[in-house]
């Protein structure tokens, strides 16, 4: 019998069977994970022998022993018995080595990165490719192990066949599109997958699409045209070659649109000639791009560029000034006003303005400067007046109007107006008219000045405002007469107004010195109201509308006919003259169509004693306390209203064109409000403190009258309110009427220093520009002062 080693003897203990053997077993394997060489060579031959008692016990301890020891023959004892270690990670290494991964969970994918960085070159490589053969659930735990950029797990994934699910792949889609790199780029353009992701998913479209009908459809034609202009991108060049292919006209215009402000996009166009279809388009956009030799050969007079620039924006007028100012050789001033300097003016910028102007000195042109000096707004025109030099024009009234100009405090003008709460854009009083006898109406006539004043003691009279002198009078009256219109070209209606409203009373006709009585009723007449070119309405006490012609004959239509109970009996009425419609203020505020009987209404939450109209649907209202509410009227039901409230009010009006509510208080003092919410724009203070007993405007909103119950009439300028606007205007467009607004507000005391000095030299510029014009006398003057007059 042959000699036998020690591991022999360990090998055949552990072998047997009963407590001797165990026990032999359990000190051979806790002798070996020591690291006992004779244990560990008996482990060995038992891992090599099928038969033995511990030989799975001992390849578990084997490939376990290897795992953590690397030694080569471990290594080949595990190789050669397809021993595997029991517990992870070891388990998983040894799997590797074998290249049987297939039992790799998922929930074990966190291990992939110490695998592919295993000293082990077999387990590396077996690794690597099972995760790129990976799939399913553990190819999602593969890219949420750990696989950030510049990793080998990354690399590997990123060279699968099969892309990652829906956020992985949108956030490689993110990745590359926001800092591209040659790896992640391939494996996107190999897998052939878009983002899911919608702000992504157009342009990962474009990488991928190759069909052009496709990419002619919106959000793609967009995501091309952001491709092209992504600067060392590879998306740009795969992008480059897909429009090349797509050849649509409509995305090459969209594309130069896009080109003229980016630099890439118009070096594209440069390499491919692409270029607007229009002419006009395509001049803007060579010299926007850098192409001079493209835009002289297209536009050698500048016609085109022209064009182009009159219809651009503001902000691309001023590209296209940069751009010709970098060609040097381009006629500027020909470009930006054209072949009609004047009728540019009023739609160039100031920094247009001022470089025409500039461009004008610079060539001596001293002319053409004059003339725009006189066109451009005031302001404008005092800051340009400096760059004469040593000229002056031909002609008396010329130098005139220059010598005014020189003498003017032009640093003054060129800073316009004041604004603000202290300036006196809001009214200027200009005369009082005293009368003998009690006031009970009065009424601007509608086509000149002159004012229509209903005296108490039964008489009328029609007064020249231009001379302050009783023009016409007419005292054939029964009672006292309580309200009255001028209906224009010299007629008169005046309504009686009985005691305690009761009558009979009459509407009377007064034109030429002679009177007509036009109705006679039981009721006072309470309101009369124009309604077009000599047409009126006209209320009674007794429930009755009164409609017809100055001239006559006049309808009589009782409220009921429009289905108002009699005691909505008009107390004021007010015309809307573009819809035909008529405010009745009754116990609540009815809008009423005459032409179609139709009357709607609504109560305004309080008893009001004034009415306008805001516009065709809705109405200003007001207590006498100041409560005022903008109130809507529609399908007979109030909706959303607004409201103000003022320190009583004493009348109320709505301004023509700027639909502003205008309302005396209490005290006399004007309230200027907003039409459309009742925001506060302005206040004129009135100095005596008076209650007025109403007010009433001019047709066209420039004159305001408030009367008084001891005979007095202020008359009230409101033109001033337009000055602002008119300074702010080019001079080209004002008309001879504003010089009586311009005028009006050198009238007033009010105006000083700085506004006097620039309405000073704009009324001087409209005095010489109008000179020859024989609408001047559309300009009114009203005389001014306090005049004492009986009727």
């Amino acid at each position: 019998m042959g000699h036998r080693t020690d591991a022999d003897r360990r090998v055949v203990a552990s072998g047997r069977r009963g407590p001797w053997g165990v026990r032999a077993a359990k000190r051979l394997l806790a002798d070996a994970a020591g690291g006992a060489p004779v244990a560990r060579e008996a482990a060995v031959r038992i891992a090599r022998t099928p038969g033995h008692r511990l030989h799975e016990r001992a390849r578990e301890r084997v490939a376990a022993w290897w795992v953590r020891t690397r030694d080569p023959g471990l290594r080949a004892v595990v190789l050669e018995t397809g021993a595997v270690a029991g517990p992870m990670p070891a388990r998983l290494v040894t799997l590797a080595l074998h290249d049987r991964l297939d039992e790799w969970r998922a929930v074990d994918a966190c291990l992939a990165p110490d695998l592919l960085a295993d000293p082990d070159p077999d387990v590396r490589a077996h690794a690597a490719a099972h995760c790129r053969a990976a799939a399913g659930p553990l190819l999602d735990a593969l890219w949420e192990a750990g696989a950030d950029p510049g990793t080998p797990l990354r690399s590997v994934l990123l060279a699968a066949g099969t892309p990652p699910s829906g956020p992985m792949l949108d956030a490689l889609w993110r990745a590359w599109l926001g800092e591209p790199d040659a790896e992640t780029g391939a494996a996107l353009l190999r897998w052939r997958r878009p983002a899911e992701d919608a702000g992504l998913g157009p342009l990962s479209a474009v990488a991928l699409e190759t069909d052009a009908v496709v990419l002619r459809r919106t959000p793609y034609r967009e995501a091309l045209l952001d491709a092209l202009a992504m600067r060392d991108h590879p998306l740009r060049e795969i992008a480059a070659g897909t429009f090349r292919a797509v050849h649509d006209r409509p995305l090459v215009e969209d594309l130069c649109a896009r080109a003229t402000a980016d630099a890439g996009l118009a070096a594209f166009c440069a390499e491919h000639a692409f270029a607007p279809a229009d002419p006009v388009a395509r001049a803007a956009f060579f010299l926007l791009t850098g192409q001079p030799r493209q835009y002289r050969a297209l536009d050698p007079d500048g016609g085109l560029l022209s064009l182009a620039y009159l219809s651009r924006a503001d902000d691309e007028r001023a590209r296209l000034r940069t751009a010709m100012l970098a060609e040097g050789e381009l006629d500027l001033v020909r470009v930006i006003v054209g072949d009609d300097r004047r009728a540019r003016v009023r739609d160039m910028s100031a920094d247009e303005t001022r470089y025409l102007a500039e461009q004008l000195a610079h060539r001596r042109e001293w002319d053409e400067l004059w003339s725009l000096v006189k066109d451009v707004p005031i302001a404008t025109g005092a800051g340009l007046f400096r760059l004469f030099e040593g000229w002056a024009p031909g002609g008396d009234d010329e130098r005139r109007l220059f010598a005014l100009f020189r003498a003017a405090d032009l640093r003054a003008v060129a800073s316009g107006l004041r604004e603000g709460g202290d300036a006196p854009w809001t009214a200027a009083p200009r005369a009082r008219l005293r009368f003998r006898h009690g006031v009970g109406g009065v009424s601007f006539a509608p086509d000149g000045p002159f004012l229509a004043v209903a005296g108490r003691a039964g008489v009328v009279g029609v007064f020249d405002l231009r001379t302050a002198r009783l023009a016409e009078r007419y005292d054939w009256f029964d009672s006292p007469v309580g309200c009255v219109l001028h209906a224009g070209d010299g007629v008169v209606l005046a309504g009686e107004r009985g005691r305690q409203g009761a009558g009979p009373c009459r509407l009377v006709r007064c034109a030429d010195g002679t009177d007509r009585t036009l109705h006679s009723g039981p009721g006072s007449v309470t309101s009369l109201a124009l309604t077009g070119d000599g047409t009126f309405a006209a209320g009674t006490r007794d429930g009755d509308l009164l409609l017809g012609r100055a001239d006559g004959p006049v309808a009589v239509r009782s409220i009921t006919e429009f289905g108002l109970g009699r005691r909505q009996w008009p107390r004021r009425i007010v015309a809307h003259r573009g819809s035909g419609r008529l405010a009745l203020l009754g116990r609540s505020v009815h809008l009423v169509d005459p032409a179609t009987g139709h009357a709607v209404g609504a109560h305004p939450g309080r008893t009001v004693t004034e009415v306008g109209f805001a516009d065709a649907d809705t109405v200003a209202c007001a207590d006498p306390h100041g409560w005022t509410v903008l109130l809507r009227v529609a399908d007979g039901r109030r909706v959303s209203a607004r409201n103000a409230q003022i320190q009583g009010c004493a009348g109320l009006g709505v301004l023509p064109g700027t639909g502003q509510i205008v309302i005396a208080d209490r005290t006399g003092d004007l309230h200027f409000l907003t039409g459309a919410t009742l925001d506060a724009v302005a206040v004129h203070r009135t100095p005596s403190g008076d209650r007025p007993t109403g007010l009433t405007l001019s047709p066209g909103g420039e004159f305001l009258a408030a009367g008084h119950g001891d005979g007095r009439v202020d008359l009230f300028d409101l033109r001033l309110r337009e000055v602002p606007a008119l300074v702010r205007r080019p001079v080209a467009d004002l008309v001879p009427r504003d010089l009586g607004a311009v005028g009006a507000a050198l009238a007033h005391s009010a105006v000083t220093g700085r506004d006097r000095a620039v309405l000073e030299l704009l009324d001087a510029t409209l005095i010489h520009r109008f000179r020859f014009d024989v609408e001047l006398g559309e300009a009114v003057e009203l005389t001014a002062g306090e005049h004492d007059i009986s009727l």
